[in-house]
């Protein structure tokens, strides 16, 4: 499981189904603004081949 650091304009949901049976799981949801105070949002991320269950996100938002 490859853990991504990602960062996007609007906040991401923490559980996302993206279509084609994949899901992505998101934890450690910071925001953060740039010098004009535009905001943005950082965090961790997995992609998932199935849909996790709570046990799975659990386990995975204890990753670093």
């Amino acid at each position: 499981m490859e853990i991504r650091k990602e960062q996007r304009g609007q906040a991401p949901a923490e559980l996302e189904n993206i279509g084609l049976g994949k899901w992505h799981v998101r934890w450690n949801i910071t925001t953060v603004a740039d010098d004009e105070g535009n905001e943005s949002y950082l965090y961790n991320e997995v992609e998932l081949d199935h849909k996790p269950t709570a046990a799975e996100v659990k386990t995975i938002k204890a990753l670093k």
